[in-house]
């Protein structure tokens, strides 16, 4: 693969170490290594981390398997809805399930007890962000119910998310939700793990029984602040195919754009096909294709451009968040990993 991506794993780790310094005694630190651990490669990351941190997170079932055929044995969270051509897998590769009520419970007791097994569940409570979870105390109590009654289900979490984590009123007001949720947990069975802060509730110094982080091991903050430092972990590179010398008033790639003035640029094997998006930015020069990029400003000596060097910088050029810009610049780009 001509494009590549380097991820400094040392960096990761540390991040990881800074992380896990700055919990209280007792909670527990679930790495969240969905979207292919933002981009980095999921199996790479949780091995590198696997000593430092407790449990993963996942998005899907597939993505829990994934990590189970690589070695990984610690607890793994599904995020999100585990379907039913999903559930046989979930089950028989021990995945912890996300439920969001009744429905999903039974399915998932029905699955275990074909297989003579017991799942692992956190059910997901809404506390304002009115996404994925029961949306009442009525309906928690159920669901409690229910786990209590039937020995095929191991309830051994709740949780929940801020939807805007940096905004004092909207956090506390997800605490005063969340804080009911988790007393009735706690009467239910009272070592269940409650967890509601990802990244951003972490940096304001919400705990609970264990944090979700996902963004800061990648050494990006979800917002701006000063309370951790953290080092970014991946760069891609593209290698230069041709240079061209464009006169004023000529086209380059497509559209109707002409040269302000005598323009020279490099055409690098990267197209939006590889992941970022086709709007043309500072450092290029008309949009790009589906797999060629004309950029301008590059040493005319080098054999290779930097496509992606601060998700934070490209981010704020795109118009969106580091987040997009890790899952999707390294598409195409073979991973070599820094040790």
């Amino acid at each position: 693969m001509p494009v590549k991506a380097y991820v400094n794993l040392k960096n990761i780790i540390y991040n990881a170490k800074q992380i896990k310094k700055r919990l209280p005694k007792g909670v527990k630190f679930c790495a969240v290594v969905k979207a292919d651990a933002y981009g980095h490669g999921a199996e790479k990351v949780s091995g590198a981390i696997y000593n430092i941190v407790d449990c993963f997170a996942v998005a899907t079932a597939a993505e829990g398997v994934k990590l189970r055929l690589s070695g990984i044995d610690k607890d793994i969270l599904v995020l999100t809805k585990v379907f039913n051509d999903e559930l046989v897998q979930a089950v028989n590769y021990s995945l912890t399930l996300t439920a969001s009520g009744i429905s999903d419970l039974k399915r998932y007791a029905s699955e275990a007890a074909r297989q003579g097994a017991c799942v692992k569940v956190h059910v997901k409570y809404d506390t304002g962000m009115h996404r994925q979870g029961v949306k009442s105390e009525r309906a928690l109590k159920a669901a409690l119910t229910f786990c209590k009654e039937n020995r095929d289900i191991d309830l051994c979490g709740l949780y929940s998310h801020f939807s805007f984590p940096e905004d004092d009123k909207s956090r506390n007001a997800a605490l005063n939700k969340f804080s009911v949720a988790k007393k009735l947990a706690k009467e239910y069975n009272s070592s269940i793990t409650c967890h509601i802060s990802a990244s951003g509730g972490f940096i304001k110094g919400e705990y609970a029984d264990m944090v979700r982080i996902g963004i800061l091991l990648y050494g990006y903050t979800p917002f701006k602040t000063d309370a951790i430092k953290v080092k970014p972990a991946m760069k891609v590179y593209a290698p230069i195919v041709a240079r061209r010398k464009l006169k004023r008033g000529n086209y380059a790639l497509y559209g109707d754009k002409r040269a302000s003035e005598d323009t020279d640029f490099a055409l690098v094997r990267y197209g939006y096909a590889d992941g970022l998006f086709r709007k043309e930015i500072d450092g290029q020069f008309n949009n790009r294709c589906m797999d060629l990029t004309a950029m301008t400003g590059i040493n005319k000596t080098a054999r290779r451009a930097l496509v992606m060097g601060s998700a934070d910088i490209l981010a704020e050029k795109y118009g969106t968040i580091s987040y997009e810009i890790l899952v999707k610049s390294a598409l195409r780009a073979e991973k070599i990993y820094i040790y």
